[in-house]
C-alpha cells in the first residue's frame, strides 16, 4: 500500500511540475459625468481566471467575475447600485504564433446574475460567445492579453416569472479589455 501511495504522490508532483497552469485576469475601472448635470456613472469589475494549456494551441480556463455599477442622478433623485456575479468556462485556440505574439479565439459559455439594489428579484443571463484576442509573452512566466469587444455572441436574459430577452450580435470594436497572466 505504501508503494502505491508513494507512486501516486510522485506522479502528482511530476504532473504539477510539467503542468502549464496559468492564473491572471482583468481589472476594469471606469466612470462618466454628464456635463451640465449631476449625473455620474461608475463601474468596477474584477475578473480573475485560471487556465491550463493542453498543448501549444489549446487551453481550457474558467473566469469568475464581479462587477459593481452605480448611477446617480441628483436632480431626479434616482440612485441605483447594481452588482453582477459571473462564471465563464471557455476553450482558447491559438491560431497564429509569431515570436512572442499569438492571435487566439476564446469560445465559452457564461452565466451572470445581476442584483439591482432595492429589487426583490435578480436578472439572470446565460450566453455563448466567441471572442478574438491577441497575447504577448513578456517572459516565460508573464503574459499580456487583449480581447476585442464581446466578439460573436448570443445571450438569453430573464427575470423570474417576467421579462425574457434574447440578444445576439458581432461586437469587435466597442471596447478592448486588457489582462495579465502568470504561468506556473
Amino acid at each position: 500500500m505504501k508503494k502505491i501511495m508513494m507512486t501516486l504522490a510522485a506522479v502528482a508532483v511530476a504532473a504539477t511540475m510539467n503542468a502549464q497552469v496559468w492564473m491572471g485576469g482583468e481589472l476594469t475601472l471606469s466612470g462618466s459625468h454628464t456635463n451640465g448635470s449631476d449625473n455620474t456613472d461608475k463601474v468596477f469589475t474584477i475578473a480573475p481566471e485560471i487556465g491550463y494549456n493542453l498543448n501549444d494551441n489549446f487551453a481550457v480556463a474558467v473566469k469568475l467575475g464581479f462587477s459593481h455599477a452605480s448611477t446617480k442622478e441628483i436632480a431626479g433623485n434616482a440612485f441605483s447600485n447594481v452588482n453582477a456575479y459571473s462564471v465563464n468556462p471557455y476553450v482558447r485556440y491559438n491560431f497564429v504564433k509569431a515570436g512572442n505574439f499569438a492571435a487566439f479565439v476564446d469560445g465559452g459559455i457564461g452565466y451572470t446574475t445581476l442584483h439591482v439594489q432595492g429589487a426583490d428579484k435578480n436578472f439572470n443571463q446565460v450566453g455563448v460567445s466567441v471572442v478574438p484576442g491577441i497575447s504577448y509573452a513578456v517572459s516565460e512566466k508573464v503574459g499580456l492579453v487583449a480581447h476585442l469587444g464581446e466578439g460573436l455572441y448570443f445571450k438569453h436574459t430573464w427575470l423570474k416569472d417576467a421579462v425574457r430577452n434574447n440578444s445576439y450580435g458581432l461586437n469587435l470594436f466597442n471596447g478592448i479589455s486588457f489582462g495579465a497572466y502568470y504561468n506556473f
